[in-house]
């Protein structure tokens, strides 16, 4: 396969392949990316993965596919031979990894595979993670093993924006608050309904925010941080019920403390003084999720809109007008982007262009369980 690299993907869903909801397709930004061939792709349900493959087969990159397996275990890549791959992206539910009692990051690390991770780390509570992370990043330096979790709004053209004018700007900022609103009439993936599955929805979907917080505001001080949630509730005078939700996706037969909460908001102090805060709702109807980024400081105000879409706006007022600067980017594609570093530091064994690690990761999975905790208690 000359020198192209070779990629695995472990997951056949929609992180990985692409869907009906949401931007995310990992396999249509490499065949855009180019210089690769795969060789794989694992699932446990084999006639699903199958049906990918084909459609791959029968599309404009199906020379990419020339040689690709369908594989039920994971293990199955260590026997490849020349076909091993070079690199493998992992996007499975978080049910399925992130601990030693799922360990299949670290099984391939400790095999001397190069690995992207999908978001969260883990479903389970942080201070059993702490040791499976210490333990990957100690493997991963030990083999050589590039690693990056995907946190792609690091990589997005209007968050590099935003820094440039807080740089510039050289004041401290003196808040940083996000808000995310999940439009849930669409939704499929029956298992985030299940807070036990997925960990709920701030440690499995808000946790883009919680990391753009950190990204901006560094380190959190957890002695004051608090928050409150709107629970699940079946009664339509409650504020907690939903009128909309798919009959696929049976939440009816979720146990009633495994619910995920409809509205979580929280606020906190940074290590250094600045303020920060989060609210996250599951209540909008339609397919457009509703996401802003914004920070304060003096004499600056920075809000950025629609991150998810290529409608991204920023909006800025500086200095001593009451005028508004709007910038767009229209083109900016993060997913792209975090692919195509991570794909450099496989070549080039160079990882410093990698914004996300496993241990800054965990960093980011520690405050979403904060968040959750203070919460909901669970």
């Amino acid at each position: 396969m000359d020198d192209k690299l070779k990629i695995a993907f472990i997951g056949s869903g929609a992180v990985n392949f692409g869907g009906a909801v949401g931007p995310w397709d990992h396999s249509k930004r490499l065949e855009q990316l180019g210089g690769v061939q795969f060789v794989a792709i694992v699932d446990p349900l084999v006639g699903k993965a199958e049906e990918v493959l084909r459609e791959k087969k029968n599309g404009p990159y199906a020379h990419l596919y020339t040689n690709c397996k369908v594989m039920a275990e994971y293990k199955e890549l260590f026997t490849m031979g020349d076909d091993k791959p070079d690199a493998v992206f992992i996007g499975i539910p978080p049910f399925c990894r992130g601990s030693f009692n799922n360990d299949i990051e670290l099984q391939l690390v400790k095999a001397g595979f190069d690995i992207f991770i999908e978001k969260p780390l883990s479903v389970q509570p942080p201070e059993e993670v702490e040791s499976y992370a210490a333990e990957l990043s100690r493997a991963a330096k030990e083999r050589g093993v590039i690693v990056s979790v995907a946190y792609m709004f690091r990589y997005h053209d209007a968050i590099d924006k935003m820094n440039e004018i807080i740089r510039i700007h050289g004041r401290p900022l003196m808040c940083i608050n996000m808000s995310y609103n999940c439009s849930y009439v669409n939704s499929t993936r029956s298992y985030t309904w299940n807070i036990h599955k997925s960990g709920g929805p701030i440690v499995e979907q808000a946790t883009h925010l919680c990391d753009l917080l950190r990204y901006f505001g560094g380190e959190v001080d957890y002695p004051q941080l608090t928050a409150l949630a709107v629970p699940a509730s079946d009664d339509p005078s409650d504020p907690g019920c939903l009128t909309s939700l798919s009959p696929v996706l049976e939440e009816d037969t979720v146990p009633s403390d495994s619910r995920v909460p409809r509205l979580t908001h929280a606020q906190w102090k940074f290590t250094n003084g600045a303020v920060g805060s989060l609210t996250h709702a599951v209540s909008i109807h339609g397919r457009k999720y509703i996401a802003v980024v914004e920070v304060w400081a003096d004499g600056l105000r920075l809000k950025l809109e629609d991150l998810y879409t290529p409608d991204c706006k920023l909006r800025i007022r500086r200095g001593y007008t009451d005028k508004e600067e709007e910038i767009s980017f229209p083109t900016a594609d993060p997913y792209y982007k975090e692919d195509e570093v991570f794909l450099q530091a496989v070549r080039t064994r160079d990882s410093s262009a990698i914004l996300s690690s496993y241990e800054d990761a965990f960093k980011t999975y520690q405050l979403t369980w904060a968040i959750r905790r203070s919460s909901t208690g669970k």
